[in-house]
Order: C-alpha cells, then sequence, then structure tokens
C-alpha cells in the first residue's frame, strides 16, 4: 500500500516539527553546539521534504484534472 503524498507531508512536517523542538531543549542545556546545528539542519530537510510532498499533490491533482478534461 503506498500513501498519499499529503500523509507523507504531514508525517515529515510532524518530524520537523519534533527535531525542532528537541533542538530547543538542546540549546537551552548547552547552547549552540554541533549536535543542536545538526538537530536543525535535519529539520529543515524534514520541512523540505514536506513542502515537495505536498507541491507534488497539487501537481498531482492538476494533471488528474487534465486527463478528465480529455476523456
Amino acid at each position: 500500500m503506498r500513501a498519499s503524498p499529503i500523509t507523507m507531508a504531514i508525517v515529515y512536517f510532524s518530524i520537523g516539527v519534533l527535531l525542532v523542538f528537541f533542538a530547543i531543549q538542546n540549546v537551552s542545556l548547552a547552547g549552540w553546539n554541533f549536535w543542536s546545528y545538526l538537530i536543525i539542519s535535519f529539520a529543515a530537510i524534514d520541512f523540505m521534504v514536506a513542502y515537495r510532498f505536498y507541491r507534488l499533490r497539487k501537481v498531482i491533482k492538476q494533471i488528474q484534472n487534465q486527463n478528465k478534461k480529455k476523456d
């Protein structure tokens, strides 16, 4: 079973939010160090992937609408 792009976007966005939370906790305990930057970079990547899945959903909808107009 394949997951829809919206489901994957929500999953990646949630992971990004969780990573930001962990980064905030790490910064409050130890300040800005290597691990804080690493966690934030992974969160940024997750947000980027979530946005790309969201855009993919829009593209799929446009293609489906074009195919319906042809029929």
